[in-house]
C-alpha cells in the first residue's frame, strides 16, 4: 500500500510549525524534493544570465573581488608576487575618501611590503586589499565579495564577471531549494511550490538573483537564518535546542552581518519571538549562535583583524551618515526626493510591495500573515515570519533612511513575503481543496509569466495592479534604476552603428563600463565625458536623476535607438551632435555692456 504524506487534523491549525513531529521518511523525501527544487532555481538563473546587463553595482565587487584575489595569491606565494606586483592600470574600485582625522591615506603597497606572508598581515596592506566595512564608498562588509569568488573555484574559464555571479546564484538556488523542503515537510507540497516560486519568480527578487552584488545574497541569507532557527527550536519534545541547527543559524547570522548593515539586524526579531513566547529553546539558541557569528564576522571581516572595536565604530559611523556622503535624487509617486535627506512618505514600503509584487504571490502571502496573525500562539512560525516582514518595512520606513533603487534596500523583506505566500498556499488548500490548489497554480503561473515578459529587465517589473510598468510611469514611479537596461542587445547596436575610433559617452559611469571594454563586451570606447570623437550619448530612463540636459533631450530631440519594454522607454541613445545643440541652447548668451553699462561700472 503506497504511503502518503499525513494530513494535518482539522481541530489543529495547518501551518504549526513549532510542534511538528519528526517524520523520518517524508523529511528525507522532502530533503530531495528540495534539491530538486533548488537545482530548478539554479537552472532558471543559469540560463538567463547571460541576457542580463552588468549593472551599477557589480563593477566595484569585481574590483574588489580582484583585490582580494591578489592578496590571496600573494598570500600563496609572497616572493613571487612581490616581484611582479604592479598597481593595476585600470580600477574598478571606488576611489577612497578622505581619511578620517589621524589616519593615513590608503595606497597601493609596495613590493617590499609584500615579500612575507607577516608583512601581508599589517593593516595598511590589508586596507589596500580589502576596501571594505570602513569609510564610504567602502562601506560594505566582505561576504558577498567572498562568495563570488566561489566562481574563480568552479568555472575558472568564465571572465569575471561570469564567475563572479555563480556564487551568488548559487546561494539564492539554495535557499529556494532549503525552503521548499521546509515548507514541504510540513505543510505539503503545494505549500513548497507557493513559497519557493515566490521567492525565486518574484521578478525584481529573480533580476538581483544574478547580480554579483549584496542584496541578493543578503535575501538568501535571511530565509536561511530563519529556517534555521525554526530548525533549531521547533522540536517541543525537547528542553534545549537542536544545536546542530543553532550552530547553523549562527554562521549565516554571521554571514549576514558581514554582507550588510542591514545583516545585524536578524535575530532582532527572534528575540521578540523568544519574549512574545518566553521560549526557552529560542532563547538558548540565539545565545548559543551569538559567539558563533562573532567568530564569523572576524574571520569574514580581515579589516578589522587588528583593531575591530575601532573597525566597528568606522563601520557603524559609515553607514549611519550615508545622507552626508550619498544623496541620490529618486522619483516617487510624481515627485523627486533628495533621499536620504529627504525621507519617503512613512507607507511607502507598503505601496511598493503592491506595486512590485505579482497580484497572486501578495494574495498568497496577506493570507498567511493574517493566519499567522490572527492564530498567534499555535502559529509560532507564521508569527516569527511576519515579525521579520514587519521588521524590514518599518526599518526602510524611518525618517533620513535610504530610499532610493526601489525595493532593493529593503529586499529581504521579499524573501519573507515568499515564506509568507507559502504559509496561505497551505492554509488554502488546507480549507478549500482543489480551489485552492487553482489559487496557488494561478500564482505560480503568474510569476512565471511575469518573468518570462520582462526578460530582460525584471528589475523594470510593476504588478498589473497598478498596469504594469505603463502603468507605475504613469503614475510617477522609476522605470529603472541600475543600468539593467544596457542589455547586449543595445552593446550589439552601439557596435554596429559606432565608427571606428568613435566612443560612446553615459549620462552616468559607474565603473561596471570600464568592465564593458575591458572584456569585449563592448568595442566601442565607452568614456565618463565627451571627447572630439564621441558618437553616442545614452541616457537611462531613472526619472529622478534626469539633469536638463537630459530632459531637453528627451523633449526636444529625436533618439537614434530607444529600448523599450512593453512601450515604456527605458533607454535612449541620442547623436552627439544633439547633446551640443542642447548645450549651446542652454548657454547664456554674452553680457553686452553698453553706455549706460559702462556708467554703472564707473567708479
Amino acid at each position: 500500500m503506497p504511503r502518503t504524506r499525513p494530513s494535518p487534523r482539522q481541530d489543529e491549525p495547518s501551518s504549526e510549525v513549532a510542534d511538528a513531529p519528526e517524520m523520518p521518511p517524508d523529511g528525507r523525501r522532502s530533503a530531495r524534493a528540495g534539491l530538486i527544487a533548488g537545482l530548478i532555481a539554479f537552472a532558471l538563473l543559469a540560463i538567463t544570465e547571460p541576457m542580463l546587463a552588468i549593472v551599477w553595482d557589480e563593477g566595484y565587487t569585481l574590483g574588489r573581488e580582484r583585490r582580494i584575489r591578489s592578496w590571496l595569491s600573494a598570500l600563496a606565494d609572497p616572493q613571487g608576487f612581490s616581484r611582479s606586483w604592479e598597481p593595476p592600470p585600470l580600477e574598478l574600485v571606488q576611489p577612497d575618501g578622505p581619511p578620517p582625522p589621524g589616519r593615513e591615506p590608503v595606497v597601493p603597497p609596495s613590493r617590499d611590503q609584500l615579500a612575507t606572508r607577516a608583512r601581508l598581515l599589517a593593516p595598511e596592506v590589508i586596507a589596500y586589499f580589502w576596501p571594505f566595512a570602513r569609510e564610504e564608498p567602502h562601506g560594505h562588509p566582505p561576504f558577498y565579495a567572498l562568495l563570488g569568488l566561489a566562481g574563480d573555484l568552479l568555472t575558472p574559464w568564465r571572465d569575471d564577471l561570469g564567475r563572479a555571479r555563480l556564487g551568488p546564484m548559487l546561494l539564492f538556488s539554495l535557499a529556494a531549494g532549503a525552503l521548499f523542503s521546509f515548507l514541504d515537510r510540513r505543510l505539503g507540497r503545494w505549500a513548497a511550490i507557493a513559497g519557493a516560486a515566490a521567492l525565486v519568480l518574484q521578478p525584481r527578487l529573480f533580476g538581483h538573483a544574478h547580480y554579483a552584488a549584496y542584496d541578493a545574497p543578503l535575501t538568501a541569507l535571511w530565509v536561511l537564518g530563519v529556517l534555521s532557527f525554526a530548525r533549531a527550536t521547533e522540536d517541543s519534545s525537547r528542553s534545549t535546542p537542536r544545536w546542530g541547527w543553532a550552530v547553523v543559524f549562527g554562521l549565516v547570522a554571521g554571514a549576514s552581518a558581514s554582507t550588510k548593515l542591514t545583516g545585524w539586524f536578524l535575530p532582532l526579531p527572534m528575540l521578540a519571538w523568544v519574549a512574545a513566547f518566553r521560549d526557552r529553546r529560542g532563547l538558548l539558541t540565539l545565545l548559543a549562535a551569538g559567539p558563533v557569528a562573532l567568530a564569523a564576522i572576524y574571520v569574514f571581516i580581515p579589516p578589522w583583524w587588528h583593531d575591530p572595536v575601532d573597525g566597528v565604530l568606522r563601520f557603524l559611523a559609515s553607514n549611519t551618515g550615508r545622507a552626508e556622503t550619498i544623496p541620490i535624487r529618486t522619483m516617487y509617486l510624481g515627485k523627486v526626493y533628495r533621499t536620504p535627506i529627504d525621507s519617503l512618505p512613512p507607507d511607502n514600503t507598503l505601496i511598493l510591495t503592491a506595486m512590485v509584487t505579482p497580484i497572486g504571490f501578495l494574495a498568497l502571502a496577506v493570507v498567511g500573515a493574517l493566519r499567522s496573525a490572527v492564530a498567534g500562539s499555535t502559529e509560532r512560525f507564521g508569527v516569527l515570519v511576519l515579525l521579520h516582514w514587519l521588521m524590514f518595512l518599518v526599518l526602510r520606513a524611518l525618517p533620513n533612511v535610504p530610499g532610493h533603487d526601489g525595493v532593493r534596500l529593503f529586499l529581504p523583506a521579499f524573501g519573507m513575503l515568499a515564506i509568507a505566500a507559502g504559509l496561505g498556499a497551505g492554509d488554502l488548500v488546507n480549507r478549500v481543496g482543489r480551489w485552492g490548489k487553482l489559487i496557488v497554480s494561478a500564482a505560480v503561473i503568474e510569476g512565471a509569466a511575469s518573468v518570462a515578459v520582462m526578460m530582460p529587465v525584471p528589475l523594470s517589473y510593476y504588478s498589473p495592479a497598478v498596469g504594469g510598468l505603463p502603468g507605475a510611469a504613469r503614475l510617477g514611479m522609476e522605470p529603472t534604476y541600475y543600468w539593467d537596461a544596457m542589455t547586449p542587445g543595445v552593446l550589439s547596436w552601439l557596435d554596429e552603428h559606432s565608427p571606428d575610433g568613435a566612443s560612446v559617452v553615459p549620462t552616468t559611469f559607474p565603473t561596471s563600463f570600464l568592465f564593458l571594454n575591458e572584456s569585449g563586451r563592448l568595442r566601442a570606447a565607452i568614456v565618463p565625458i565627451p571627447t572630439p570623437k564621441a558618437s553616442w550619448f545614452v541616457v537611462q530612463n531613472r526619472t529622478g536623476e534626469l539633469d536638463p540636459i537630459d530632459r531637453a533631450l528627451i523633449r526636444d530631440h529625436e533618439p537614434a535607438f530607444v529600448l523599450r519594454k512593453l512601450g515604456v522607454p527605458l533607454l535612449w541613445v541620442f547623436p552627439m551632435d544633439a547633446v551640443r545643440a542642447v548645450e549651446e541652447a542652454m548657454r547664456p548668451p554674452p553680457r553686452a555692456f553698453g553706455p549706460s553699462s559702462v556708467e554703472t561700472f564707473a567708479p
